[in-house]
């Protein structure tokens, strides 16, 4: 059991060091839209997208299942990093080169073919650096991992900068992705070895092990994958690329955004491995809690990019990315409920749900994509917003239905009322905010503000039990 001020440590600090990589990557947006513009954009969020696919595939779920196998063997942990560390190194090779040949296969353009073999750099190398985050995540130094990041996405966004100023070409924008993966390599490698120092090491029968628990949550997350990013590419090969890059300022957001809630959510694994098998009132009771907070958290976002969408559209590209503002919209709208689909998912990984993770993501990507069929070519990158939406609505239902059956669960309305509640009073105020003419950042932290006043009015969650639920 971590002690409180371990808890404390690597949240807090963590959570600072993320929000300033998120300020960063905003930094990044900004300067990719202004410089490749719309069809720019879209192709580099094209490779981008398409190199993330591969990511999860070669994954394997293999971070999920070793934090889960450690916290429940800790006296193993070496031997199961050091074959772990081999059969990610194979994958990573294997996802890299089939990434490439597909992609040259096809007939998009010499930019986009020689922009994947660039940017499967960074496919190779975030793999790689992603086992050094089992080693932290077991022991709540995930700050580490955060600053490896931040230090990482801090140099790539100077070399993106530096490239932009000198007129350099896309292909030169595309080696900064590869410049990003291996940074976190290095950085990640060189904060978790203070910690356990391991090598690559091959035992058949710890290798197969591994692997036979891994695959099926695998398929999950590779599913998962497809699920939420099969619109970008599906806007870009129906819509084309300008398209594309208007939606990619819109779901950026998103994305930076959606990083709290699967970070808070993975905090939790650890305590959802060790209580789930024998004691299901206390995951009940993290449960409860953590969808008070999740939604916390995400409804005041929400809010924000309801009010003040064409503002931030503006202030992350220029005017003719403007039109993206009412999919950031209804994005924002899909935020609570991706945040709760990515709590309750980690209940099946604890509770080794393996086939009936893939009968659940099997059907929502089915609907994704048979949906977006339908309305991408109707509606555009709108259109690839709604599904979204409803897609992760409909996945909640799905959710919440099977892990009422794994645990216990009573859903927390009274506190659930008053975190809308505090959130449809800071959204009217937040309206007439926009009156006063003041620059809108500042208006968006006072935003912030005035939802905090109405949820310690409202008492929608107080700090110890944020704190409680970490502590468990």
């Amino acid at each position: 059991m971590f002690s409180k001020k371990a808890v404390f440590i690597n949240t807090a600090s963590q959570t600072i060091v993320r929000f300033v990589t998120l300020a960063l990557t905003l930094v990044s947006v900004k300067l990719l839209s202004n410089y490749l513009g719309t069809a720019g954009l879209g192709n580099y969020n094209t490779i981008t997208t398409y190199l993330n696919f591969f990511i999860v595939i070669a994954d394997l779920g293999l971070f999920s299942v070793t934090v889960r196998e450690i916290s429940r063997k800790p006296e193993n942990e070496k031997k199961i990093l050091s074959n772990v560390f081999v059969v990610r190194l194979i994958t990573a090779f294997i996802a890299s080169l089939v990434a490439v040949f597909i992609v040259f296969l096809t007939k998009y353009s010499p930019d986009i073919k020689i922009g994947t073999l660039i940017g499967a750099g960074f496919l190779f190398f975030n793999l790689l650096g992603s086992v050094y985050d089992i080693v932290l995540q077991s022991r709540l130094k995930m700050q580490y991992s955060a600053l490896a990041e931040f230090i990482s996405k801090l140099l790539s966004v100077v070399a993106i900068y530096l490239i932009v100023i000198s007129g350099g070409r896309f292909l030169a924008i595309m080696g900064t992705v590869a410049l990003y993966g291996l940074l976190i390599f290095l950085f990640k490698w060189l904060f978790a070895k203070r910690f356990l120092n391991f090598g690559p090491e091959y035992n058949k029968e710890i290798a197969k092990w591994i692997f036979d628990l891994s695959w099926p949550i695998g398929i999950v997350f590779i599913m998962n994958n497809i699920f939420m990013k099969i619109d970008s590419l599906m806007v870009f090969a129906i819509k084309g690329s300008s398209a594309a890059g208007i939606y990619t300022v819109a779901y950026k957001v998103l994305e930076v955004t959606a990083f709290i809630g699967s970070y808070f959510a993975s905090a939790l694994k650890p305590a959802l491995a060790r209580y789930i098998k024998d004691n299901k009132e206390a995951v009940s009771r993290i449960l409860q809690k953590a969808i008070v907070t999740m939604l916390f958290v995400a409804i005041p976002i929400a809010v924000i990019t309801l009010v003040f969408s064409k503002d931030i559209i503006l202030f992350l590209s220029s005017p003719e990315f403007l039109s993206g503002g009412i999919a950031l919209i209804i994005l924002g709208f899909a935020l609570p409920f991706i945040y709760l689909d990515t709590l309750l998912s980690e209940i099946y990984i604890a509770n080794d749900e393996r086939k009936l993770m893939i009968k659940i993501f099997a059907f929502i990507v089915s609907f994704n994509v048979l949906l977006n069929l339908f309305i991408i070519p109707r509606y555009s990158f709108i259109g690839a917003a709604f599904t979204t939406l409803l897609s992760e609505i409909v996945l909640l239902g799905i959710n919440l239905h099977f892990v009422g059956k794994i645990t216990s669960l009573n859903i927390p309305v009274k506190p659930i009322l008053k975190i809308i509640g505090a959130g449809v009073a800071t959204a009217l105020v937040a309206y007439l905010f926009k009156f006063t003419g003041i620059y809108f950042l500042l208006l968006i932290g006072a935003t912030f503000l005035v939802y905090v006043v109405f949820s310690l009015l409202l008492k929608t969650i107080s700090l110890r039990e944020a704190r409680e639920i970490l502590n468990n």
